[in-house]
């Protein structure tokens, strides 16, 4: 797995409403993906909430970049500070988000491994993915690994089932 979910994200000035429902497309990297590419996030519905500092697209998410695809039944993006219009000198975008979960159905796609979870949360900070549910299960060529849960740390290369 590539370095994965390292975000960064404007959605308040890259989001727009179609008939289609919610899209965003910006500079978001997804587990797998190049972050060189652009990212698409499309949905029914999209959710900002400032006050709570997340951003959340739910129903018939998908998810790309390149070669990447999430599919989920919600995508919520946790977030501190300021995401549009950041004061100069602060943080970047990437280190303001703090937790990114995806529930419902979650099913990853990249050139690397498969993916299958009732939930997948990833946290910058430590680098750490987790899948969670009954049935998870990461597959990667002939290599299938799968329990209730799955912690992966990406930046020491370890995981606990």
């Amino acid at each position: 797995m590539k370095r994965a979910l390292e975000c960064g994200v404007f959605l308040a000035a890259l989001v727009f409403l179609g008939g289609s429902g919610a899209r965003a497309a910006g500079p978001l990297s997804m587990p797998g993906a190049d972050s060189k590419e652009p990212l698409e996030i499309v949905a029914d519905r999209l959710v900002t909430n400032d006050a709570e500092k997340f951003a959340e697209f739910s129903g018939r998410v998908k998810a790309t970049q390149g070669r990447f695809t999430l599919t989920a039944d919600t995508l919520r993006i946790y977030y501190e500070g300021e995401l549009v219009n950041a004061p100069k000198g602060e943080r970047s975008s990437r280190e303001a988000i703090k937790r990114i979960v995806a529930g419902g159905k979650v099913h990853i796609v990249s050139e690397e491994y498969t993916a299958d979870a009732e939930r997948a949360e990833y946290l910058p900070e430590s680098d750490e993915l987790t899948l969670a549910g009954p049935g998870s299960r990461v597959v990667s060529g002939k290599n299938t690994l799968s329990g209730a849960k799955i912690i992966y740390n990406r930046s020491q290369g370890k995981a606990l089932v």
